[in-house]
């Protein structure tokens, strides 16, 4: 049986001439920490929907825990422990905070009775979130949005946790508190895959690092390396970004955002 966690193997998915995934194989060992990078439309968000089973490959097999997943739904493969955020958190506006991750502990984790409730109060924990647990979430802020779609992926109980772009549109300090709490959750076994633009985010929390584009791994390795190959600077990082490297940073040159910060959302 394999030690990996999460296994793509010669995975392919085209939208008519769109090429969303071209021959990808992917291993995610258990408690691992990867980020992925890539340009806009470059197909990052689409290959979660692969490993998550919101989009079904046309050739190719997803593994999970050593069970094949390729013809499992997003719903089992959420039972079985893939959770995952999106890049707009859309929460049950009308429920409370706590009313929205008791559903996903029970719809999303499969969990019942005192096993929900129990997962629930835990995901309010993990995320800093009991103070807030009775507010309705229409009312809630950004940030606060942010931590209750993280919330909701870990009410689910995942074992590996698809992040995408829980980074985006927030200040300094909103992403340092962000990054602490990838970083707990991840010391507690759950491997992360996290999508960013904010790569500062990224460095703090992740060992490997894989660059996407057209389809594609162009890049995959450690943070540093990748970022400072060419072909990566090429197709992600363009001529207004300048690699600073030390400390595992990427920094914006001015003028100009780039694409280091901001939201963005592709298909």
């Amino acid at each position: 049986m394999s030690s990996q966690l999460l296994e793509l193997e010669h995975v392919a998915k085209r939208f008519g001439r769109v090429v969303i995934a071209e021959d990808l194989s992917l291993a995610v060992g258990p408690g691992d920490t990867v980020g992925i990078v890539g340009p806009n439309g470059a197909g990052k968000t689409s290959l979660f929907g692969l490993i998550s089973g919101d989009l079904a490959p046309d050739a190719g097999t997803v593994r999970f825990a050593g069970r094949a997943v390729t013809k499992l739904d997003a719903a089992a493969r959420s039972r079985l422990g893939v959770g995952r955020t999106y890049q707009v958190p859309r929460p049950f506006g009308d429920m409370t905070v706590f009313e929205n991750l008791l559903v996903a502990a029970q719809q999303g984790g499969g969990l019942r009775r005192r096993a929900s409730y129990a997962a629930a109060v835990e995901a309010l924990d993990r995320t800093g979130m009991a103070g807030q647990a009775n507010t309705p979430a229409e009312r809630l802020g950004l940030l606060q949005r942010k931590r209750l779609e993280l919330a909701r992926a870990l009410a689910t109980q995942p074992t590996l946790l698809l992040l995408d772009e829980v980074a985006g549109g927030l200040t300094d300090p909103e992403v340092a508190q962000l990054v602490e709490i990838v970083r707990n959750v991840n010391a507690e076994g759950i491997a992360v895959i996290w999508i960013e633009h904010v790569v500062r985010a990224l460095t703090a929390v992740v060992s490997r690092l894989i660059c996407l584009s057209g389809g594609k791994f162009v890049g995959d390795g450690a943070p540093a390396s990748v970022l400072a190959d060419p072909a990566v600077r090429e197709v992600f990082l363009g001529s207004e970004v300048t690699a600073a490297l030390a400390g595992g940073t990427l920094e914006p040159s001015p003028p100009g955002d780039g694409p280091v910060g901001g939201e963005r959302s592709e298909p």
